[in-house]
């Protein structure tokens, strides 16, 4: 098994309250319990905007399967909580840029 733990910076569609990003955290976890083992997000506000921190154990020794494996769990859970978090529209999602780069922590 291996662990994966990444910094990202949240392009968030309008400034999250302290609520929306418990909301948003717990949506994540919940989507990632069912893809990895273990994970743990947790975010920090910055000048730039809203960071996470995440860490995630891929059950596997291939180090290019786990990130890719991370990625597209993050990609995934990411765009299912935002656009909910947020209240967008199926248009405003549509219209969403995504941009994903993981970070070593």
């Amino acid at each position: 098994m291996l662990t994966i733990d990444a910094r990202a910076l949240l392009d968030l569609p309008r400034p999250f309250t302290d609520d929306e990003l418990t909301d948003l955290i717990a949506a994540v976890i919940d989507d990632l319990d069912t893809r990895v083992i273990d994970p743990s997000v947790s975010t920090y506000r910055s000048d730039s905007g809203v960071g996470i921190e995440v860490s995630l154990t891929i059950d596997t020794d291939n180090t290019f399967f786990a990130y890719e494996t991370a990625l597209v769990a993050l990609r995934d859970a990411f765009d299912n909580a935002v656009p909910a978090v947020a209240g967008m529209t199926s248009d405003q999602v549509a219209g969403m840029t995504r941009d994903l780069v993981l970070q070593p922590a």
